[in-house]
Parts: C-alpha cells; sequence; structure tokens
C-alpha cells in the first residue's frame, strides 16, 4: 500500500511540475476583427496579431484590433 500511495503521490507532483513549464494557451485570446484576410486576435496584454499560412503569429498594431 505504501508503495502505491508513493507511486500516486509521484505522478501528481510530477503532474504539476510539468503543467507549469508550458505557456499558457491561446484559449484566453478573443476575435478582434480582420486583417489583410486574416483573423485578428488580442493576446490578454492586449497584443494584436494573426496566424500566418506557417502556422506563426504575425503581430500588427494595437490599433487594428476592433476591440
Amino acid at each position: 500500500m505504501k508503495n502505491i500511495l508513493r507511486i500516486l503521490l509521484a505522478v501528481i507532483l510530477f503532474s504539476f511540475t510539468v503543467s507549469g513549464c508550458y505557456k499558457k494557451n491561446d484559449f484566453d485570446d478573443i476575435v478582434c476583427g480582420e486583417y489583410n484576410g486574416n483573423q485578428l486576435l488580442k493576446e490578454p496584454d492586449g497584443e494584436c496579431y494573426y496566424i500566418n499560412s506557417n502556422g506563426n503569429k504575425v503581430y500588427t498594431e494595437s490599433s487594428e484590433c476592433d476591440c
């Protein structure tokens, strides 16, 4: 029983450690208009961007966002 508890504790601690290593997800970003045919998104800190055809974020002026 002690071994099971140790393994469970190790798994829980490992999951907390790993989850803290990743960047916050983009699900907090909101849609704020369109720029050159691309959907504009706004990060919680106010930065505006769109995703280009390569899947990379391309930042624009904050004034381009409609929200």
